[in-house]
């Protein structure tokens, strides 16, 4: 017989904090009915079952099942009341989507972190435990995302209150409608089911959702519109109706666009499109995996894979060579087969960014000059640039340890060598100014000095501006400082600008009299 959770203060006491922990790691895609349902669900499931376990490990038990939930889309659809989350700080809407836009784990660090109050090296054991394989990663993308909204950061909230859900009935409608939908509904659930009896083979009798749309194999040619749309399907598994059943299933969206189905040694991997975002299914052993991103851009391979022995990448259709490099090596002609290369072996070290760079080039599509992408961890490699002296690699390979690895899909890096200066103690320094760039054209913006000294180097970054054309071929000038740790421990205020913008009394100006962003 089941049990109201009221029944109990011992398990109604730290019900409010899985509620929050399970609610933040479940997919925002999952609708907010469903999200707050399933949440309640999986705390009362996690304390019910393991109301004896310490509070480390009931959270690490809830939040791998959280992480590992895969919501049907139709889920509460015949619910004859709705559960919505109630706003309760209106203010904080910016705050919460940015949140849910960066990976799981992250959101699960912010939960523990802010919510709960926990100290870092309890949340890294919670995560561990769940199964995460980088809970340093989720704790920098908590931080990173943080810095972006200024100095109160940590007095924002999610907007809503999964535990203040506000509840609406839905609209009935006559008996016999309903009557005759639940039929349609359990016909529909049957023959759904179909697919995932087989799953290890394809079925004739998948459902009608598993034909998605595709593009014809040379789209590309007949548009200027080179995106995503125009991208053929490919892959060996395109004829596995079950798969792409079950992938279609998993995400929701009725009639993507499908651009990849295929597998790798025990790996399969669906790719999925739909207006402004992407989905990624992976079914390894047995255990299927579902991540939506935002379109990257149709200029951009998209990582299908990563293993021990490197990432695979899908190339736009219009790509017919391809060399990869690390950040620190020569360029290798890299073979495409069925529009795919890989794997590119990713080099890690510590925190640091270290490639794979891919060089692409496509030469029926004008100019047909080669160009360049980054793998930072992400869906898709971000178009990458230099401007300064020396190879672009180089200047990359140094920025490789200064910046935290980003937390959200970047649709172009770019790099400026802006000031060589001399600094205290006899140290050099080479102020540079970096934007990542989102998909939707959004850019972040800071400086970073490269000081060295003894021969080592280190770097020190100025705070993240966001929403401006600094550091970008419209707003050239820029300006920055930072306080600089000496090698003998000292702290110095330096500062630096590009050619012709002159800092004055905290303001910077360029030759046209004009105001001067200070990054600081």
């Amino acid at each position: 017989m089941r049990r109201s959770i009221r029944d109990s203060r011992a398990l109604a006491k730290p019900y409010r904090d899985l509620v929050w922990l399970a609610y933040l790691a479940l997919p925002a895609w999952t609708g907010d009915h469903r999200r707050v349902v399933l949440a309640h669900r999986l705390a009362a499931a996690t304390l019910s079952r393991h109301q004896d376990e310490e509070p480390v490990r009931l959270r690490a038990l809830l939040l791998r099942a959280a992480l590992r939930a895969r919501p049907r889309p139709w889920s509460g659809r015949l619910a004859t009341v709705e559960a919505v989350p109630a706003v309760t700080r209106s203010g904080d809407v910016d705050f919460t989507r940015a949140l849910e836009a960066v990976p799981a784990p992250a959101r699960a660090a912010y939960a523990l972190l802010r919510l709960e109050e926990r100290p870092a090296d309890e949340i890294a054991q919670v995560l561990t435990e769940a199964g995460v394989s980088d809970p340093a990663g989720a704790l920098a993308a908590v931080a990173e995302m943080e810095e972006r909204f200024g100095a109160s950061a940590a007095l924002h909230r999610p907007a809503a209150d999964p535990c203040l859900a506000r509840l609406y009935g839905r609209l009935d409608v006559e008996a016999p409608r309903r009557l005759v939908a639940g039929l349609v509904f359990c016909v529909v659930a049957v023959l759904a089911a179909v697919p995932w009896l087989g799953a290890d083979r394809p079925s004739s009798a998948a459902s009608p959702q598993a034909t998605p749309s595709t593009a014809a194999p040379e789209a590309w040619r007949t548009t200027t519109e080179l995106d995503l749309g125009t991208w053929p399907p490919r892959g060996d598994l395109l004829s596995d109706r079950a798969l792409i059943a079950r992938a279609l299933r998993a995400w929701g969206p009725r009639h993507p666009q499908l651009l990849y189905a295929g597998r790798f040694g025990a790996t399969t991997v669906v790719l999925l499109r739909r207006h402004s975002q992407v989905a990624r299914y992976v079914e390894t052993g047995g255990r299927p995996t579902l991540e939506v991103l935002p379109e990257p851009g149709g200029g951009s391979p998209l990582k299908l894979t990563t293993t021990a022995k490197g990432s695979r990448y899908l190339l736009p259709p219009w790509v017919t060579e391809a060399a990869t490099a690390p950040f620190d090596g020569g360029w290798r002609p890299a073979a495409i087969d069925d529009g795919m290369i890989g794997p590119v072996p990713v080099l890690r070290e510590g925190g640091c960014w270290r490639g794979p760079l891919v060089r692409l080039r496509a030469p029926e599509v004008p100019p047909g000059l080669p160009y360049t992408v980054v793998d930072l961890g992400r869906l898709a490699p971000a178009r990458i640039g230099y401007r300064g002296r020396g190879p672009l690699a180089g200047a990359w390979r140094r920025l490789g340890c200064a910046l935290p690895r980003p937390v959200s899909e970047v649709r172009e890096a770019s790099a400026w060598s802006f000031r060589s200066v001399r600094l205290p103690e006899g140290a050099r320094g080479e102020w540079m100014c970096v934007r990542l760039t989102d998909p939707s054209g959004r850019g972040a913006v800071q400086a970073v000095l490269l000081a060295t000294s003894g021969g080592r180097t280190t770097a020190t970054r100025t705070g993240v501006t966001h929403g401006t054309w600094d550091c970008s071929r419209l707003a050239p000038d820029i300006a920055a400082t930072v306080w600089w740790s000496a090698p003998s421990g000292r702290h110095y205020r330096v500062s630096a600008a590009s050619m012709g913008v002159t800092v004055e009394d905290d303001r910077a100006t360029n030759a046209d009299g004009e105001t001067v962003t200070i990054l600081r």
